[in-house]
């Protein structure tokens, strides 16, 4: 593909966002299932859920534009995936699982966000409008509320015995 224009360029990012948020509600469904914290697991299938609501605002925002949406693979979200898959298989105690969750979890949100903030950049260069541009923000805005949950957990008590049991 060449891109000879913002808009271009743009119209490829919103479609690597699109494959993001698709393969996020998959992950994020394994892991839910996976993680043997109740929070964590409850916090990750609450953030599964809404992110079904994100692919939806990214194709209302391919709409807006008069294009159908479609997505295209998204390098960095299936590198993330491979690695979540990778520990998942060599790590053997579950707590420790929870303990990378987290971490993953937090990876992944800011992965989203950087990808908001350049989308909402480059629509806000192109004038987009707030058909497109609303839609976007709200997910920038979830991602950014998931990600100082997931702070949050790290820092609950419960997960604080946890890390005190796993570092020597």
């Amino acid at each position: 593909m060449q891109f000879d224009t913002t808009h271009d360029l743009f119209v490829h990012e919103l479609r690597g966002a699109l494959h993001m948020e698709r393969r996020l509600v998959e992950a994020l469904d394994e892991m839910a299932m996976k993680a043997t914290n109740d929070r964590i697991s409850t916090g990750f299938a609450d953030h599964r859920d809404e992110t079904r609501g994100h692919v939806e605002h990214v194709e209302e925002a391919f709409r807006a534009m008069g294009l159908e949406p479609e997505e295209r693979e998204c390098a960095v979200v299936e590198a993330l995936d491979e690695e979540r898959r990778k520990v998942e298989d060599a790590v053997g105690d579950r707590d420790l699982l929870n303990q990378f969750y987290l971490g993953a979890g937090m990876k992944a949100e800011r992965v989203e966000i950087t990808t908001y903030e350049g989308l909402l950049t480059m629509a806000d260069r192109l004038d987009l409008g707030g058909d497109v541009t609303d839609p976007l923000q709200r997910n920038l805005d979830d991602e950014e509320t998931t990600l100082k949950e997931l702070k949050g957990l790290s820092k609950a008590s419960d997960l604080k015995q946890l890390w005190e049991k796993l570092t020597p």
